[in-house]
């Protein structure tokens, strides 16, 4: 090994050291999201490394979502809350190269998607049920602007079930991959003439959704996001796929509506 190799793997364990470090701390709990990490020049003395090695591994943690810093800002760097932006990452670089495809993605969706419901329906709060209503009103003012306004008021109205579930992973999981199915299919939603009647079947869906969701009704809940993803995914999918689509409706009790 060459001196600048040797160097640059001594750089390489040092900053490593920061980023294990932080990210064991906040998997553990002692770092909560609001914290501060130490400044650069107290790292450098903690950990006795070269303060470029300092500023790699914030740049690292950066990268993570896992904090944030600020130039010239005397304190530390911002722990932050756990977000689906790595997962997010990691499926948009799956799905662009091909290696995961859009059938799978939304069969993978109507199983994260019903045990979403399910739960909400169980553990929901009347703050949770004022949320979907307001969050419904809102979508029926937005039927006559663009589809990107309208999805983003639909995006939330999963991110308020994902709260009411209670589950941090199926939130996390949910979220990215609710997003990588958007990013596949919404030029085709764009492009289409019956953008309207996309956004009336939505806030329909989610009207029955919120109904079983009120009145606790689990299963209801569960089978209406499967049968509504069948729906609207289902011309977008070849036979085969479609065919396991329809299974995991009909596993719920659900039907297959023409």
């Amino acid at each position: 090994m060459t001196g600048t190799s040797r160097a640059a793997e001594a750089e390489h364990r040092a900053y490593r050291r920061i980023v294990d470090d932080v990210e064991a701390r906040i998997a553990s709990g002692e770092l909560r999201p609001g914290d501060r990490l130490p400044s650069e020049r107290e790292l450098v003395d903690r950990y006795g490394i070269a303060r470029s090695s300092v500023r790699e591994a914030l740049r690292v943690l950066e990268s993570l979502e896992l904090v944030r810093s600020a130039p010239r800002d005397p304190r530390g760097p911002l722990v932050l809350p756990v977000s689906a932006a790595p997962i997010r990452r990691s499926l948009g670089l799956l799905t662009s190269s091909g290696t995961i495809s859009l059938p799978q993605l939304v069969q993978l969706r109507m199983v994260i998607d019903a045990s979403t419901n399910l739960m909400a329906a169980l553990r929901r709060t009347p703050q949770h049920l004022v949320a979907l209503e307001r969050n419904m009103a809102r979508m029926r003012g937005l039927l006559h602007h663009s589809y990107a306004e309208f999805g983003r008021a639909d995006l939330e109205f999963h991110e308020i079930l994902a709260d009411a579930a209670g589950h941090e992973l199926v939130r996390l999981y949910g979220e990215a991959v609710r997003e990588a199915v958007l990013e596949l299919i919404q030029r085709t939603i764009l492009d289409a003439d019956d953008q309207e009647a996309h956004k009336l079947r939505s806030i329909r869906h989610h009207t029955a959704v919120f109904d079983a969701i009120r009145l606790a009704d689990g299963p209801a809940a569960s089978r209406l996001a499967r049968e509504s993803l069948y729906q609207y995914y289902a011309d977008h999918v070849g036979d085969e796929d479609r065919e396991i689509m329809a299974a995991l409706v009909r596993e719920c009790g659900g039907r297959i509506h023409p």
